[in-house]
């Protein structure tokens, strides 16, 4: 890496050129989108304006803003450096030390899962005038468009591990949409949380063959906030003057009830793969949780030892054990991954927890969830808590070569 005054804290600078953030973004702005996309788009680019979506209707026509470590942590979206283009990304990457990037979608691709988990729902995007099945057909349209243009970034630099978005509606289609992907050289896929992947548990045998197919060509899964609609029988929880007038993030509002709600669908999801057996089954499949918050893991991990254990059930009238050869924290230990926000006090959740190998850095570039100094919050907090360089290049460096492996 290139010698140069680099935008990171001086006590990261030790690891400057080895860290990996695992949650950035493209920001392809809307005017750009058929360009990359291909005339698909077209419908839905109108739809989103007719219906004035706060995000994502944004016009840019070039990624030119000066590539400085001000620019680079304080603006926002389009107005980021690199924010869509991706050899600019790179000289970003190279200013902030960072090695490899994970980059899930933007706009469009965030917005085609939500109108695939909504297609049902005729009031949204009401100038797509289709039948619920015609809706839901263009919104995987909308997604293979986005897929392949992972393809091409994945192509473009190893540096990058853009996310394809996986959805389907049957095992069968899930593992022929993996090995698709695989086949294509995707190394990240990303699978919403809120429902039944292809209409079963997770932890269904039906899937094995698909976790068979990841874990076998060390791909992670990911999930990512975003994609969480549907996983409550109900949204009208959140439905009340209370939550009304908060400001709009890039993937949620920041409303009261998201932030305590956001993290449920992947716990969910993946305490089910858990006690089900699905790391024990697969035990070198990978498990990402991005931008859902990192306070629910350590207690996740201390529920399901509470009930559950290599031994069984702590229940008396029990007749069965799970079929599991190790607690449940020790599969979280091994097979997954979270990366909190920048302003959690990551230090007090290793602290309390003692699960230093399960968190890794992400700064949400260039969404504003992350935060103007994302990298100097968390070592501010590993400082506050006594936490030392060891600790440290675990979170920014060691534990995402998990979800990187390329770079093991």
């Amino acid at each position: 890496m290139q010698q140069m005054n680099y935008a990171v804290p001086d006590e990261l600078l030790p690891f400057v050129g080895e860290i990996i953030d695992v949650d950035t973004h493209e920001s392809l702005p809307i005017n750009l989108w058929e360009e990359r996309y291909g005339s698909i788009v077209n419908d839905f680019a109108v739809a989103l304006k007719e219906a004035k979506f706060p995000v994502g209707i944004d016009l840019k026509e070039k990624d030119d803003t000066e590539i400085t470590a001000d620019t680079v942590w304080k603006n926002k979206r389009l107005a980021a450096p690199g924010a869509f283009d991706f050899e600019r990304r790179l000289d970003v990457m190279n200013l902030t030390g960072v090695k490899q990037q994970v980059v899930f979608p933007g706009a469009m691709g965030l917005m085609a899962v939500y109108f695939h988990a909504n297609s049902h729902n005729h009031n949204i995007m009401r100038s797509i005038t289709w039948s619920t099945e015609e809706r839901r057909t263009y919104a995987l349209k909308l997604i293979s468009a986005y897929n392949e243009w992972v393809v091409r970034t994945t192509e473009q630099s190893s540096r990058f591990q853009a996310v394809a978005i996986m959805c389907g509606d049957t095992p069968d289609a899930l593992i022929a949409e993996a090995r698709r992907l695989i086949k294509n050289g995707v190394r990240g896929v990303w699978m919403p949380s809120s429902t039944p992947p292809g209409g079963v548990s997770p932890a269904h045998t039906d899937l094995d063959p698909l976790w068979a197919e990841l874990a076998g060509a060390n791909v992670p899964i990911y999930a990512h906030v975003g994609a969480d609609h549907g996983f409550l029988k109900s949204e009208v929880w959140g439905k009340a003057p209370a939550f009304e007038g908060f400001r709009m993030g890039e993937e949620h509002s920041l409303d009261p009830w998201i932030l305590s709600t956001n993290h449920r669908a992947t716990e969910n999801f993946v305490a089910t793969m858990i006690v089900g057996g699905v790391f024990e089954r697969h035990p070198t499949l990978r498990y990402g949780a991005m931008e859902t918050g990192g306070n629910w893991i350590g207690p996740l991990a201390e529920h399901l030892d509470l009930w559950i254990n290599g031994s069984g059930v702590f229940l008396g009238s029990a007749t069965r054990k799970p079929d599991l050869s190790m607690k449940p924290s020790e599969y979280i230990r091994r097979n997954v991954r979270v990366a909190p926000f920048g302003f959690e006090d990551i230090g007090h959740y290793i602290k309390l927890h003692n699960m230093p190998e399960v968190y890794c850095y992400q700064s949400d570039f260039p969404h504003i969830e992350g935060g103007k100094n994302p990298m100097g919050d968390t070592v501010n907090s590993f400082a506050r808590h006594g936490l030392g360089q060891d600790v440290m290049k675990m979170f920014y460096c060691d534990n995402a070569k998990w979800l990187v492996p390329d770079f093991q």
